[in-house]
């Protein structure tokens, strides 16, 4: 059965940084930006008790202090108060000329979009989002984190973590650590939703210690909250319980947190039914139900009714059981909350078979199989069309290796000339010498020839491939790519020719505690084994080069910045999805990578190129490792200087847009959770 979760509740609360005036709603506005709050009401109180300081205050001040509150009536779910704020913004936008005004408004429509379930409004806004660029970063902090949570609301969990990572790192460079505590929490539920739960769990632990360092208890409160469903996801029932009680513990030893304590009593009815401890269960529902009432949200009360009428139904109260299941399905269909409906809907055919009424039974039943089927259906469309958008971007160009078939053909011609003059050459000395003595020296020079040629071959092959991995090495990579640069050079005037070349730097994350641990062979071992999963992956004409140590790069003719990203996932799940053997050890590796499209700048040298790549590599290892982050477009204006020097801030600033790719899901899920 599915459970009701909050977790996408926390998603609200972004704030901006103070200015310096010396006034009383700029220390409100920073103390909240420093150690964020207690609950939503409280915050509004201390903000709305100095309210008489904005008269006359400069538009900018005004502006934080109306997204502020905007933000915190989200969180205490008064729609009516939002929209005064809301209206507020968009009036300054218009008469003042405001800009980031109406850019605020849009990103408190979505978190309020979000707040509500309300995946309709999200999905509407998110191009809006999309088209926000402003060299603010606390604007584009706070972009980011929302897109984040509309991606992941509606299932993109990649490209939810892509947009989380950025956030991420803008809340660290404006030293934002509450905005960095919600930003953790994205990133956790991120993974969550891709079952990655090792990494979740160490994001959760993260995140509540920040928040617990700062004051932050409502989020420590939904953090807590959001551990517990990591627990359950994992088979951990005693660590879920605890964390339970913890968030119930926080909520009920500060105000205002009520929303907080229901999703406990919620979870924690589930909890006790699940463990089938069916009167506690029955106690906790009974206080959330109240709960719920109070708040007036019919869906959790909906949700834990479920919990209830189960329960009921197990203590042999097949009645009441019926009865509350049938009122929990009442209430989710008007809220229109499918999933919880089918758990309701099965529940009731279970219940009225208990009770012996067969033929409701029955008709339950077959209601279930058809919205199990329309699920089934909607969920195979969204794949589909999640497929679709993956797999859209990556286009094949196979102008170079036509180019390079059409060298080889000339080569041949050329060889055959050069056999043909030889050719003639040995008819005359047979005319000259006589048949016998021209045989003997056909023979001798056939077996000359073969041992040069074979020699040669060996000499070749040394002087390209590297002896550890069979990868090509460090040389031939700079001939291909001298090649590559002077081809690209020549087509530099030809409309219709657009094909660059597509350049991954990959490192082996923690590759000198591979060695430490589990020796140096084994280190070779693993190096062997990336290389052949790599050769395995790419096209014919694609080019994997040991770069040097346990770097390597891949060299991909006709490959876009957007099929980057796709090659990307696949590298990391190719690498990631098992671990290597060596030496009867397993051991687990991953990599992290850095990928861009040669050429990123009009007359840009490929070593450039691949310079940039590097720093994305190592962007992508101080994110965490296991990512590969991909340049998608880069401003026309944008120095090579500042992409070396300061790509984060390039993207920052808009100049840059970068991918984020997460690798590969660790964890196997046995169950199934959605969140209301």
């Amino acid at each position: 059965m599915t459970k009701f979760n909050p977790l996408l509740f926390a998603l609200l609360f972004i704030t901006v940084p103070a200015i310096a005036a010396p006034n009383a709603i700029n220390e409100v506005l920073e103390r909240q930006r420093q150690h964020g709050f207690i609950s939503p009401s409280l915050a509004v109180e201390a903000l709305t008790a100095v309210r008489g300081d904005l008269a006359g205050a400069p538009v900018e001040l005004r502006m934080r202090y109306h997204n502020q509150l905007a933000l915190l009536y989200i969180g205490a779910e008064n729609a009516a108060l939002v929209k005064v704020e809301l209206d507020e913004l968009e009036r300054m936008a218009t008469v003042e000329k405001c800009v980031p005004c109406g850019q605020y408004k849009t990103v408190r429509q979505a978190q309020q979009a979000i707040r509500g379930q309300d995946t309709a409004a999200s999905q509407a806004l998110v191009g809006k989002l999309e088209a926000i660029a402003s060299a603010d970063a606390n604007l584009m902090q706070a972009v980011h984190y929302v897109r984040a949570g509309s991606y992941d609301m509606v299932g993109l969990h990649a490209r939810a973590i892509e947009e989380a990572l950025v956030a991420s790192q803008l809340a660290m460079s404006t030293a934002n650590p509450a905005e960095q505590v919600r930003t953790l929490n994205v990133l956790m539920l991120a993974n969550i939703g891709r079952r990655d739960l090792v990494r979740a769990e160490s994001l959760s632990k993260e995140a509540f210690a920040l928040a617990e360092r700062i004051g932050y208890v409502y989020m420590m409160a939904y953090i807590r909250a959001n551990g517990a469903w990591i627990h359950s996801l994992k088979g951990e029932h005693a660590k879920q319980l605890q964390a339970l009680n913890d968030v119930l513990k926080i909520t009920r030893e500060h105000p205002g947190l009520g929303d907080s304590e229901l999703v406990a009593l919620v979870n924690l009815a589930e909890y006790h039914y699940e463990q089938k401890s069916y009167k506690q269960a029955v106690q906790l529902a009974t206080q959330a139900i109240a709960l719920a009432d109070q708040q007036g949200k019919p869906v959790a009360k909906g949700v834990v009714m479920i919990s209830l009428g189960q329960s009921q139904i197990e203590l042999g109260e097949s009645d009441k059981g019926v009865q509350s299941l049938q009122t929990a399905l009442v209430l989710l269909n008007k809220a229109g909350a499918k999933s919880y409906v089918m758990d309701a809907t099965r529940g009731l055919a279970d219940g009225y078979e208990r009770a012996g009424r067969h033929k409701d039974a029955l008709a339950s039943l077959h209601a279930y199989v058809k919205l199990k089927d329309e699920a089934t259906l909607r969920e195979r469309e969204k794949a589909i069309a999640e497929a679709q958008e993956k797999f859209s971007g990556e286009r094949k160009d196979n102008e170079i290796l036509r180019l390079s078939l059409e060298s080889r053909g000339r080569q041949a011609e050329v060889d055959a000339r050069v056999w043909q003059q030889r050719l003639w050459a040995t008819a005359a000395l047979a005319l000259a010498l006589g048949g016998a003595l021209l045989m003997l020296m056909i023979k001798r020079s056939r077996a000359r020839n073969r041992v040069l040629e074979d020699s040669n071959a060996v000499l070749s092959d040394q002087s390209m491939h590297d002896p550890l991995t069979g990868a090509f090495n460090r040389r031939h990579c700079v001939t291909l790519m001298s090649q590559h640069e002077a081809l690209l050079a020549s087509k530099s005037r030809d409309r219709n020719y657009s094909a660059g070349v597509g350049l991954m730097l990959l490192d082996v994350d923690h590759f000198k505690h591979i060695n430490d641990t589990f020796g140096h062979a084994a280190g070779d071992a693993v190096l062997v084994e990336i290389a052949q999963r790599l050769l395995g992956l790419v096209r014919q004409h694609d080019v994997v080069v040991r770069w040097g140590g346990e770097e390597f790069v891949l060299v991909l003719p006709g490959t876009s910045a957007e099929g980057m990203a796709v090659l990307a996932e696949r590298v990391l799940q190719v690498i990631g999805s098992a671990p290597v053997v060596a030496e009867g050890k397993s051991i687990p590796v991953t990599v992290s990578a850095g990928g861009v499209s040669y050429p990123l700048l009009p007359g840009q040298p490929w070593q450039d190129a691949l310079k940039v790549a590097d720093v994305a590599m190592y962007m992508a290892k101080e994110s965490g490792r296991n990512l590969a982050i991909c340049l998608i477009t880069i401003a026309s204006d944008t120095a090579m200087t500042t992409l070396v020097d300061d790509l984060a801030g390039a993207v920052a600033a808009g100049k840059v847009l970068a991918k984020v790719i997460a690798g590969p899901v660790a964890q196997v899920d046995h169950g199934m959770q959605v969140s209301i």
